[in-house]
């Protein structure tokens, strides 16, 4: 039992250990996919895993055209609809996923689809973080199989007890690493963009009339900037 217990208190420290490693593969050479797009001001590192997303405000003449065809584009991009809100034909706004070396070229379509008026492009670089939460995964797995050896080998009912309540722990806590690789993968792998459309105001006689009568006031004051 003192054996037993002793190598379960040598595990333990491990598993508060293994919370600080670091892992030095590259995320190339762990099978992920990494973005060829480019936002046009970043430098891209092929060796560096990028999150990519957009938002986009646009002023469109039909709402419902607009949301058609960025679903279409969306969906020849081989990418999808994520979440979709409307107030009929005066507004509606989309949240986009697409394949991220698809990125730069489903931003320049969707801005075609009406006037820009908010435009805005970052990428996030989530390479350190996901090597941390990679190099904790594998030791926690190593951490699961040595207690699961010592549950197959446990007599008293107190060792069996205490180990499976450690293996249970470090159970839940694989589940969450491994929950988070997804996440990061399908991040890099997916690029995200929020498009906000609004209707564009549809003027009635006098409003072109008063916004001639603007064009020519503001044309006495400024001719060229």
């Amino acid at each position: 039992m003192k054996r037993t217990m002793t190598v379960l208190a040598g595990l333990l420290t491990m598993a508060v250990l293994s919370g600080c490693a670091t892992y030095a593969e590259r995320p190339s050479e762990a099978g992920i996919m990494l973005p060829e797009a480019t936002a046009d001001t970043a430098e891209v590192r092929p060796d560096r895993m990028l999150i990519w997303k957009a938002n986009l405000r646009l002023d469109v003449w039909s709402i419902s055209n607009a949301v058609a065809e960025a679903t279409a584009m969306a969906e020849r991009q081989g990418g999808f609809v994520e979440q979709k809100s409307d107030h009929g034909e005066e507004s509606a706004s989309l949240t986009l996923r697409v394949p991220a070396n698809s990125f730069k070229a489903a931003v320049s379509a969707l801005e075609t689809l009406g006037t820009v008026t908010y435009r805005n492009i970052e990428g996030e670089d989530i390479t350190e973080q996901y090597i941390d939460v990679e190099a904790r995964l594998k030791n926690k797995i190593v951490l699961r199989d040595r207690l699961k050896e010592l549950l197959a080998k446990a007599t008293e009912v107190k060792d069996l007890l205490s180990i499976e309540t450690e293996l249970n722990r470090v159970q839940a806590d694989l589940d969450s690493m491994e929950g988070r690789i997804k996440s990061l993968r399908g991040q890099v792998e997916y690029a995200t963009v929020r498009l906000s459309l609004d209707r564009k105001p549809i003027l009635g006689p006098l409003g072109y009339l008063f916004k001639g009568l603007w064009w020519g006031v503001e044309k006495l004051f400024v001719i060229r900037e």
